[in-house]
């Protein structure tokens, strides 16, 4: 990869160590720990949430590292203002791993081509069928001691309604950003 596909990609020269760049990635992050906390829809076998949002803001705003931190971040702070059970540092890296999936897939993406909604489709189901699917129930059976098989099962319905609550807000976050203006505004400081 050249040096300014990785400068896009991974946001080296978008996240650099600005008081404003670091007040937003703050402030995405509270949002994410509040939306988790406040905005979950939570029963035994299905947990529906927009923490998402914040992670997909990171990404468009500032790409991989970006989204990364925020989701990585929101995970650990999440866990220490409401703990349940034990920390599992493998969590915390899967939700690295999907915000640096939405970033990879969603910076600079303004869903105007056909590549590009195809790119913002990839990003949701790697996060939904790859990661959530397969990768979460693997550290859950790893954690708590029950088969992979209940926990796939289980989460099948959590990962049709996310899929669907993902592809919907995705163009609209987009087209909040896009025309509110909000990239240019905190990149030109």
């Amino acid at each position: 990869m050249s040096e300014n596909n990785k400068n896009r990609y991974f946001g080296r020269s978008a996240l650099k160590n600005s008081t404003l760049n670091l007040a937003v990635i703050a402030m995405l992050t509270a949002l994410l720990v509040v939306l988790a906390l406040y905005c979950t829809i939570k029963t035994q076998a299905l947990k529906i949430t927009l923490d998402f949002i914040p992670v997909m803001i990171a990404a468009k705003l500032y790409g991989a590292k970006g989204a990364g931190l925020v989701a990585g971040m929101g995970d650990i702070i999440g866990y220490i203002c409401h703990p349940t059970g034990a920390w599992f540092p493998p969590i915390t890296l899967t939700a690295v791993i999907t915000g640096v999936v939405f970033g990879l897939m969603l910076k600079d993406n303004s869903l105007k081509t056909t590549k590009d909604k195809l790119k913002a489709l990839f990003s949701v189901v790697i996060a939904q069928f790859g990661i959530s699917a397969f990768i979460t129930p693997l550290w859950l059976n790893m954690l708590y001691g029950t088969s992979y098989g209940t926990f796939f099962i289980t989460r099948i319905p959590q990962i049709a309604i996310m899929t669907a609550v993902q592809l919907i807000f995705i163009p609209v976050m987009v087209k909040i950003i896009d025309g509110a203006g909000i990239k240019k505004k905190i990149m030109n400081n």
